[in-house]
């Protein structure tokens, strides 16, 4: 029951990059709760935006892009963005960070500025653990994609 109410209020709370839980009855609510896996951001046929397994009290964040921005500063802030609101929509925040998976498409000319722009970003007393390569990405346009396992915040 404590599941089933804790996962109401936070089906009650979505924001909009969140469709299809939003409309969720109670009912419905109640039945992923207690299924143990939520999935929020569905509406990719491929993949889950943010999958909460409530047994293990992790949350796992899907690579997370910024393709419409210019530039790897203004790409890695808008990402870190989004990983707080994913965060907050799964019932935690950054603070709760266990690892960052980070990828460049170009290492030897984004890391300094990607790196600032983490710094600026990340808790120093609640840094993650985090790897960080160069890879091809999916689109031209996208420099970095950054994926994030976190911890749910204990009530």
């Amino acid at each position: 029951q404590k599941a089933s109410r804790a996962m109401a209020a936070i089906f009650t709370r979505l924001p909009s990059i969140v469709s299809f839980p939003a409309r969720l009855s109670f009912g419905q609510a109640r039945a992923f709760a207690t299924s143990g896996i939520t999935r929020i951001g569905t509406t990719n046929p491929r993949m889950s935006g943010t999958v909460v397994h409530h047994k293990t009290g992790l949350v796992y964040i899907s690579g997370q892009t910024a393709a419409d921005e210019e530039g790897i500063t203004k790409q890695t802030r808008r990402v870190l963005a989004k990983v707080d609101e994913r965060l907050a929509v799964a019932g935690t925040d950054k603070s709760q960070i266990l690892s960052a998976s980070v990828w460049l498409k170009d290492i030897s000319g984004d890391f300094k500025s990607f790196n600032e722009a983490w710094i600026e970003w990340v808790l120093p007393d609640h840094k993650p653990a985090r790897a960080t390569v160069e890879a091809n990405m999916a689109s031209p346009g996208i420099l970095v994609e950054i994926q994030v396992v976190a911890a749910l915040k204990e009530s």
